[in-house]
């Protein structure tokens, strides 16, 4: 059961092809299919609209949430999950620069297990592309959806597909 006081944003990269939208928007409605009281909405990073502001402020209004849960639906972490993402939500990244040219990497952050890991926005994000959200409540980014045996084996329909 998913706390009345929790909103959930699935979060796709943003195309301007309509194939990712048409995706999340199915993963979206699929959890809205199975948790009906959820407040769950889909949003985009880049490109595509409603941005992360836009749906933070959809998922807010005339709801009295303490928590939102953002989770990036991407393969692996990259520069988006580990930099832009925290930036766009207004919270605290362990990203470092030389983390994208391969040296040292202090990897001490939670992977989106149910901990607390104090990710809170106290601020207005400026952006001129997107209008400006303000949340008080706390903000957590799970890890994106990275190596599990589920997507293997979606990759082994797909090959199978074609043998």
């Amino acid at each position: 059961m998913i706390d009345e006081n929790t909103g959930i944003l699935l979060l796709s990269h943003g195309s301007r092809l309509d194939d990712g939208e048409e995706v999340i928007k199915a993963y979206t409605e699929m959890f809205k299919e199975e948790y009906p009281n959820a407040k769950v909405e889909y949003g985009f990073m880049e490109i595509r609209k409603p941005g992360i502001p836009e749906t933070i402020n959809k998922l807010t209004k005339g709801n009295d949430l303490e928590k939102i849960i953002v989770v990036p639906v991407f393969v692996a972490h990259g520069l988006h999950t580990k930099r832009d993402i925290p930036s766009l939500l207004g919270i605290e990244s362990d990203y470092k620069e030389e983390d994208a040219h391969g040296h040292h990497h202090h990897h001490h952050h939670g992977h989106g297990h149910g901990h607390d890991h104090g990710h809170h926005h106290h601020h207005h994000h400026h952006d001129d592309e997107e209008e400006d959200f303000e949340f008080d409540g706390e903000i957590i980014l799970t890890d994106p959806l990275g190596i599990d045996t589920r997507l293997y084996d979606i990759i082994k329909d797909r090959i199978s597909e074609h043998l």
